[in-house]
């Protein structure tokens, strides 16, 4: 009777419990499921790949084109170099005909301050030995007195 229980419960237990087959089954199905949908993303992602290293060798090549239209960083920096050294030399030829030029200017106003000094220094012998008006005068009234007085 004992036995008979434990048997009947055995039996109810194994009637929830699925056969082997059944269990197989259902695996089979859910890794292959799994299988499935693990292949269906890969496929997915080989696919994005190949669309974004197509479109990186294009923009790749779209920069190659662009970069080989502009000249180089050194390039760059040498036409710079060469513009800024063109330009210090001329401006330092002009720095020196602007020297030359004032210090002939310099030498003509030298001159120009001689002459008008040396004009001035004669300007004043010559009224020096020349009275002035008022001078002249004061002698012809007493040249004149002198001879009317007489």
């Amino acid at each position: 009777a004992n036995h008979a229980k434990e048997t009947a419960a055995l039996k109810a237990a194994h009637a929830h419990h699925a056969t082997v087959g059944q269990r197989l089954d259902y695996l089979e199905k859910a890794l292959g499921d799994s299988a499935d949908k693990h292949y269906a993303e890969v496929q997915a992602l080989k696919a994005a790949h190949a669309k974004h290293a197509d479109a990186l060798d294009k923009h790749g090549k779209n920069a190659a084109n662009a970069m080989s239209q502009h000249a180089s960083v050194a390039e760059r920096i040498n036409y710079l170099e060469k513009l800024c050294g063109d330009s210090a030399d001329r401006h330092a030829r002009e720095l020196e005909e602007l020297k030359t030029a004032h210090g002939a200017h310099a030498k003509d106003i030298a001159a120009a301050k001689d002459a008008q000094s040396r004009i001035w220094s004669e300007a004043k012998k010559d009224q020096a030995r020349h009275m002035s008006t008022a001078e002249r005068l004061d002698l012809l009234e007493s040249r004149l007195r002198h001879c009317f007085s007489a």
